[in-house]
């Protein structure tokens, strides 16, 4: 990847995991509210929601990753206090009344990414992953929207 050290990045959690997106990819962060389900849809597909007169699709990266982490049932607040967020995606398809985002359980920050702290190849058998960031002992992994499903 060329010129990682001036990318920056929107860290998120799934569960305990860290994880993180290009910020050129977020379009923003919204609060999980109402959600209809769509029938028949992937299992990843939470529902879809209307975010600004948007039709915006819920994707459960959870579920995508396989791995524990954000319960569908908690996207709503609990006595006020909100659970999780929606990293909404730019929308990349001529389909201009429809976007993607993503479930996950906390936004973090947004960070500036240093050459190096960024190790790209292969860290898992799928391209989903583009790296991973690392910092001390604790690591951060590099999502491609491009590879993920919505």
């Amino acid at each position: 990847m060329s010129g990682i050290a001036d990318t920056q990045v929107l860290t998120f959690t799934l569960g305990d995991e860290d994880y993180c997106v290009d910020i050129d990819y977020v379009a923003e962060i919204a609060e999980g509210e109402s959600m209809t389900a769509v029938p028949d849809s992937a299992p990843y597909v939470e529902g879809v929601m209307d975010l600004r007169g948007r039709t915006t699709t819920i994707i459960n990266l959870c579920k995508v990753l396989d791995t524990d982490g954000v319960d569908a049932g908690e996207l709503l607040t609990d006595g006020g206090v909100e659970q999780n967020r929606i990293v909404v995606l730019d929308s990349e398809t001529d389909d201009a009344d429809s976007t993607t985002g993503w479930l996950v359980s906390d936004v973090q920050e947004v960070m500036a990414v240093s050459e190096d702290t960024f190790e790209a190849g292969a860290i898992s058998e799928t391209e989903i992953l583009q790296g991973l960031i690392r910092e001390g002992d604790s690591f951060t992994l590099w999502l491609d929207p491009h590879e993920l499903p919505g």
